[in-house]
């Protein structure tokens, strides 16, 4: 080949790859940066705030406002007059906005001593409402990062209805948690998080997280300062600790993240737990709380299950753990997945799509969905790798269907058939379609579900158990069943008791109590079958451990759990072999599922001649 065409042809491949990328970079929304009140850092706090909050088509005093330094919390007198009395830590003030009337202007300003509110009627009613929960969008200086920001805010805008807003719980961007990122890291992070979000075309309200706070301005606030790492915060965002209202529902913002001298700390110190019953006893009355924090309050603060009792708090809304979940241990709590799924290099850690939530209120109900981005299709239920038998019914939804669009399914590369509509939520068409199984050999099939027109299609993986069927194994096969307990990073979590080990409704072996250790159990493989199932009997119902991803070694070769195979990849893919060994589930009542250690109970070994070992 000749010098002049191997230079033609790199500068094709050049021009072909710049094409490519600046294609791409289109779908990245230019920022939009705003002129933000900052912290006066210069002066010094006042001993007395004093100032009025005011209806600006009535020019009158508005009454009931909480008015916070984030330490304590004021109400206006019927003038709309408050006076407050500022924290030595404080930086800001700010309103708590009142259900029905927004802000004009921002609802925070830099402490002085005089600060002034002005309030509005809201333009819409709320007592429907619909708001948009979203989490862990770890945004960078990645491509992917910014151009899965931009698409997630192109979806929102053109929700119809439009939600109200917006609500971050937590790792807005994706800084060194420990501080080790430059400042200057730090701004670009920021700028691009912010600047892409203000392309939204209602209000977002941001919870800071561990990989939001920054090194800058460490020499003012150092570690050991519970306002370490805030500052880049404040500066783009506004307080760490606020509230704000709407229809019958109280939201509160809480950063439980605290940099000590060696440490990360979550638990909230007296100070902030003070301002948290301040600001809840402060709450217009008929009004319920929904907290937002990055991770569960009660799982550090042990007082925090008392408050909500307390004060009513009916949920909290989470991120952290890069899941789709839902708790209802003493104070309820639902995981928002991610919008980053695993990091920008995959879905979240339980098959998730990377997404968000989409939550409808009507009073005092609240309904919700998972959404991922880009997705119109999902298929709801069963999840993925579960066991069926008989007459299985599948569900799925379509987002914001078009004229004469449905739902069709495909098993097992069967015709396509068209799916049964059951119910129209807000958004959304809800869509089943029933199977009879009961002839269908045990083993793996894969659900087609599609949209006609448009073709979006999406699938998953289930596992037929009708009966014990025969393996088909020779006598003399070996067969090994391995796993780890307890060690799995970070839960290290041995049962309490005893253990039963079922596999397929026979006990092969027992776990040791409060031990971490791995196990290696041989099989009789007489006593296999074509879907093996392995279960756990704990001695104590309230018994859970963790344990890592189980293995049944069958004549050489490793069968797998169709979902810890997936989840495994998805793992694999981002942290590395070494590190998916040392992660794994949570079993029974363990401790609450994270990225590390998702929930399930049962574990399917599909011996399959065909090789379909998913």
């Amino acid at each position: 080949m000749s010098r002049c065409l191997c230079c033609s042809m790199l500068v094709c491949l050049l021009v072909f790859s710049l094409a490519a990328e600046t294609a791409a970079e289109t779908n990245i929304h230019k920022l939009i940066l705003k002129n933000t009140p900052k912290p006066d850092y210069d002066q010094p706090v006042p001993d007395v705030v004093n100032g009025r909050v005011v209806l600006r088509e009535e020019e009158r005093g508005v009454s009931g406002v909480s008015v916070t330094d984030g330490y304590s919390v004021t109400k206006t007198d019927a003038d709309g007059r408050y006076t407050l009395e500022p924290s030595p830590s404080a930086v800001f003030v700010y309103i708590t906005r009142p259900s029905g009337r927004d802000v004009v202007g921002s609802w925070y300003k830099p402490l002085a001593p005089s600060v002034n509110f002005t309030l509005k009627q809201a333009g819409q009613s709320e007592e429907e409402f619909t708001f948009i929960h979203v989490s862990d969008s770890h945004v960078s200086n990645d491509r992917r990062s910014l151009r899965g920001l931009s698409s997630f805010v192109d979806e929102i805008n053109v929700l119809d209805p439009r939600p109200r807003f917006v609500f971050n719980t937590g790792d807005l961007i994706n800084l060194d948690k420990k501080l080790g990122a430059s400042p200057a890291r730090g701004h670009e992070y920021f700028r691009n998080y912010t600047g892409i979000m203000n392309h939204l075309a209602m209000p977002h309200y941001n919870v800071a997280g561990d990989h939001t706070d920054s090194s800058h301005r460490l020499k003012d606030f150092p570690l050991g300062d519970h306002r370490a790492g805030k500052a880049m915060y404040w500066e783009y965002l506004g307080p760490n600790f606020f509230s704000f209202e709407y229809g019958k529902i109280h939201f509160v913002s809480i950063d439980f993240v605290y940099h000590l001298k060696n440490e990360i700390s979550h638990r909230l110190i007296p100070e902030h737990l003070e301002w948290l019953r301040q600001d809840m006893a402060a709450r217009s009355p008929g009004t319920f709380v929904v907290t937002g924090s990055e991770n569960t309050l009660d799982k550090y603060n042990p007082t925090f299950a008392a408050l909500a009792r307390e004060n009513d708090i009916r949920l909290q809304l989470v991120g952290d753990d890069h899941i789709v979940a839902y708790n209802d241990r003493q104070v309820p709590f639902r995981v928002g997945g991610a919008l980053s799924g695993t990091w920008w290099d995959g879905p979240c850690a339980d098959l998730s799509p990377q997404g968000y939530m989409v939550y409808s209120v009507r009073g005092e109900k609240m309904d919700c969905f998972y959404k991922g981005i880009g997705r119109r299709v999902a298929i709801i239920s069963p999840r993925y790798g579960s066991a069926l038998k008989g007459r299985a019914t599948f569900r799925a939804h379509l987002v914001q269907p078009r004229d004469g669009e449905i739902l069709e399914f495909s098993i097992d590369g069967s015709a396509w058939k068209p799916m049964k509509e059951v119910a129209r939520p807000l958004y959304r068409r809800v869509y089943e379609a029933s199977v009879n199984l009961a002839m269908v050999e045990d083993g793996l099939i894969t659900l087609k579900v599609r949209s006609v027109p448009g073709g979006e299609e999406r699938s998953r993986v289930f596992v037929v158990h009708n009966s014990n069927s025969p393996s088909g194994l020779d006598a003399g096969t070996d067969a090994l069943l391995s796993f780890g307990v307890g060690n799995v990073w970070p839960s290290k979590k041995p049962p309490k008791g005893k253990v039963d080990i079922i596999l397929n409704g026979r006990i092969v072996g027992q776990i040791e109590a409060g031990i971490c250790k791995s196990y290696t159990f041989s099989i009789n493989p007489n006593k296999l079958s074509r879907v093996n199932v392995l279960s756990f009997g704990f001695a104590d119902t309230d018994d859970g451990m963790v344990i890592s991803h189980p293995m049944l070694k069958v004549d050489g070769k490793l069968l797998e759990d169709p979902r810890s195979a997936a989840i495994r990849k998805v793992r694999t893919a981002h942290w590395g072999k070494a590190a998916t060994a040392a992660m794994g589930f949570t079993v029974g009542n363990g401790p609450n599922e994270h990225s590390f250690a998702v929930a399930q109970e049962m574990f399917y070994f599909v011996i399959d001649p065909t090789n379909q070992q998913q």
